[in-house]
């Protein structure tokens, strides 16, 4: 069974008094809680100061959107401040990205932080709904629900839900959340409206992701002392994968040092399976920061470090993971629709030595056409990854483009969502 474990860098913030025991093991209760990290922001008319307090907080702590776009969370909450109707908040818990951890760890071990975060967001700007939102099925469903139960007599006038998506990577994008709470297909669509204006059942709303709304609490809870934490993913070439809390600057060396793993030459993708690599000339000057590296940018994204096997072909690997994220897509769009299936089809031609100059020219003529189209970025992160691996590997690319022999392909990875080999036309 693969494991799933917890580290820090600095003392830990999020996940104190945290251990390393199984994540479905063990979850923290309510009265441990409060031990550790006091109560939410308390019942009652809220005021002008009290909002401003806390936006002034969270602007000085830097807490932003932990889903990947690292957006800062005071703009959010003050664009909900403004509008007139009563808001629902939203905790965004469908970790669509399937190699990350951090979100079901800590809704694993201790989901009360998180509620902390969604109650205070409530009390602040006048809420009385917080909706938890997450992937059908999730190992975390059964402790989330009895947290919940155990602050009955607490909450007050706020309800607390759970709403349940389907198990796809597009389901926690920002427009299927609203269109599924809303009645709908848990599909993206074209933004004509934000959320925060007109969200679910055209109400304002506000959705941010659960790490997001622990650091809430922790900022509001504990001040300047939770500034610049944050929650990292690594995962080893088995899929054994460390959560670990860190602080924005840390150089990222330190952060697999802290999950116990040692790195030579392998490349490490970060962000995401639809990241870029993080190769090891650059690592001793990667930080954990927006940007891990410049020149090209490496974006932090969620937050995910995955280190690869030595012996794998990145070329090849690249294609595994387009193929999947193809597969996940809303198929509404032509880029998605169509696009993205045939870029796989021309990567999985090239890695499996059946391809040629054509497949090539295909993929430097489609990318740009794939981007910054449809309703979502989706296509836009494939897109990324693909150029990610041409700029890191381009000779390697180059002998696949003529079809060099390469003993390093294999069919399938030991990571989330890739154990499953694919047909490739000849």
């Amino acid at each position: 069974m693969k494991s799933l474990t917890f580290g820090a860098t600095h003392e830990p913030v999020l996940l104190a008094g945290i251990g390393n025991p199984n994540v479905f093991e063990g979850s923290m209760t309510l009265a441990n809680h409060r031990a550790l990290h006091g109560s939410p922001l308390p019942a009652g008319r809220r005021t002008k100061r009290s909002v401003d307090e806390a936006i002034v907080a969270l602007q000085r702590d830097g807490v932003r959107g932990r889903g990947g776009a690292n957006f800062p969370f005071a703009i959010k909450l003050q664009s909900i401040v403004d509008q007139r109707k009563k808001p629902i908040i939203v905790v965004n818990a469908a970790e669509g990205e399937p190699a990350s951890a951090k979100d079901l760890g800590l809704l694993s071990r201790n989901p009360h932080l998180i509620l902390d975060g969604a109650i205070s967001t409530a009390r602040l700007v006048g809420g009385t709904e917080v909706i938890i939102w997450l992937h059908h099925g999730s190992p975390a469903l059964g402790v989330l629900r009895r947290a919940i139960d155990e602050r009955v007599q607490e909450v007050g006038d706020i309800s607390i839900k759970v709403a349940q998506a389907p198990d796809r990577f597009v389901s926690g994008q920002v427009t299927s959340v609203v269109q599924g709470l809303s009645g709908g297909i848990a599909l993206p669509y074209v933004l004509k409206d934000q959320p925060s204006v007109k969200g679910v059942n055209g109400r304002p709303t506000l959705i941010s992701n659960a790490e997001t709304y622990a650091l809430v609490a922790t900022t509001l809870q504990h001040g300047a002392a939770s500034a610049g934490h944050l929650l990292t993913t690594v995962m080893d070439a088995a899929g054994n994968r460390t959560i670990i809390e860190t602080i924005r600057g840390t150089a990222v060396s330190d952060v697999l040092s802290a999950a116990g793993v040692s790195v030579a030459n392998e490349p490490i993708l970060v962000g995401g399976y639809a990241g870029s690599w993080l190769t090891a000339h650059r690592l001793p000057s990667a930080v954990v920061d927006s940007i891990v590296a410049p020149e090209p940018d490496i974006r932090l994204g969620v937050a995910l470090f995955a280190i690869t096997d030595p012996s794998w072909c990145p070329v090849a690997l690249t294609a595994r993971i387009v193929t999947w994220l193809a597969s996940q897509s809303a198929g509404q769009c032509g880029p998605c629709a169509f696009g993205l299936p045939a870029t796989a089809e021309a990567l999985n031609r090239l890695a499996q030595g059946v391809g040629s100059s054509t497949d090539r020219d295909h993929l430097v003529r489609w990318l740009p056409m794939l981007s910054g189209r449809g309703a979502c970025a989706h296509p836009d992160g494939v897109v990324g990854l693909v150029r990610a691996t041409g700029e890191s590997f381009a000779n390697h690319l180059w002998d696949h483009v003529n079809q060099v022999p390469c003993t390093s392909v294999r069919a399938t990875y030991p990571w989330p969502a890739l154990e499953v080999p694919v047909a490739v036309t000849s």
